[in-house]
């Protein structure tokens, strides 16, 4: 009788010896099948609260516990910033043994509150954690002067101690952001006043707890204000509600007309200011001496109207006019500048008068009153 072959079966052709190694190997197989890496933290974030600079270095240790059925280690630490260091040992931890790692922040020129992490990765696949650390560093009086260098009051220092918006395009919003520091011992709200239309402010956070920081976003909207060229303001802050204490803060920007989507047939019709003689000079003068004046002419050698937006000074004593804002191409206009001489300041009179116009190469033109006063 013959047996039927099998060609699907040829476990026939096997030897005993074979058959204990294909029991061992499944065997081993099912085993690293069933092996496990996993790890439970105990905590993944540390709040170290309020701290004074002074105390320097603060730790804390953050454990986990291996539930896996194999050893794991600690292989990599990263910190977000070079002030945040993270220490570990890199010995395997057992099945059900506890490893640890300790995360240090360093305080020393950084007062304000921080959140700072350190990535951490185990010797198996997706084992990256993010611990985090917190808190907030009450600032050494040395520390806090520097990087808050102006005292709006007792409460309150600013990074700055002017809002300086810098060039404001026409038509467009600018912002500013101002740092501040809480230097008391309570919690506080600033709040700025005396705005003009054309300024917005917001406190952000709203509620500052001490040692603490908080900004001043000031919101420039060239839109709403009349002027061209320097703008000059002076608003008020008050640390809290509370407080009968508040300090001065100058806002300053310079205000410029846009003529980048002037097209070239545009230029080319576009007016052009002209001045002759670019200066005043009152010669030599008493102290005590009435208002003088003296008269500069300009002209306009384009060919569309020149619009004069503003004449000014910044100079205290001096003061300028001019008879037309609309100058027509080829017609003249007069700027009359005067002097106080009881009202200058040192021996030499040296003002700048600015002339801003629509003229597209020329948005900006100076006129120097010049002169000498006998004290």
């Amino acid at each position: 009788m013959k047996i039927p072959l099998n060609l699907q079966d040829n476990s026939y052709l096997c030897s005993p010896m074979k058959k204990i190694a294909t029991v061992i190997l499944a065997a081993a197989a099912a085993i690293a099948a069933n092996a496990t890496d996993s790890v439970e933290w105990l905590e993944t974030n540390h709040n170290f609260g309020a701290f004074d600079e002074n105390m320097g270095r603060v730790s804390t240790v953050f454990h986990f516990v291996n539930t896996g059925s194999e050893p794991v280690s600690i292989v990599a630490a990263r910190a977000s910033c070079g002030c945040t260091a993270p220490q570990y040992d890199r010995a395997p931890i057992a099945p059900g043994d506890t490893g640890a790692i300790t995360v240090t922040y360093d305080p020393a020129g950084r007062p304000g509150r921080f959140s700072k992490y350190v990535a951490v990765d185990l010797s198996y696949e997706a084992s990256r954690q993010k611990l985090t650390i917190e808190g907030t560093v009450v600032g050494s009086s040395a520390s806090v002067a520097q990087q808050y260098p102006a005292e709006c009051t007792s409460m309150l220092r600013l990074a700055r101690g002017a809002a300086m918006m810098g060039d404001v395009v026409k038509g467009q919003l600018k912002t500013l952001f101002l740092k501040a520091y809480n230097s008391s011992h309570d919690s506080i709200s600033p709040s700025v006043s005396n705005l003009p239309k054309y300024v917005d402010v917001t406190v952000a956070p709203e509620r500052v707890a001490p040692g603490e920081q908080c900004s001043f976003i000031f919101y420039f909207r060239s839109d709403r204000c009349p002027l061209y060229g320097l703008v000059s303001d002076t608003l008020y802050v008050s640390p809290d509600p509370l407080s009968s204490t508040i300090c001065p803060l100058p806002l300053t920007a310079l205000v410029n007309e846009d003529f980048t989507r002037l097209t070239p047939k545009q230029l080319a019709k576009s007016p052009l200011i002209h001045i002759a003689d670019p200066s005043a000079d009152f010669g030599t003068f008493s102290i005590a001496a009435a208002t003088m004046t003296r008269t500069v002419e300009i002209a306009n050698m384009g060919k569309s109207t020149l619009d004069i937006r503003r004449v000014y000074t910044v100079t205290p004593g001096v003061t300028a006019t001019i008879d037309r804002t609309a100058i027509k191409p080829g017609k003249k206009a007069s700027i009359t500048i005067s002097v106080q001489p009881d009202k200058l300041e040192g021996a030499l009179l040296n003002a700048r008068i600015s002339v801003i116009s629509n003229d597209p190469t020329h948005p900006v033109t100076n006129i120097r009153a010049v002169g000498t006063i006998e004290r």
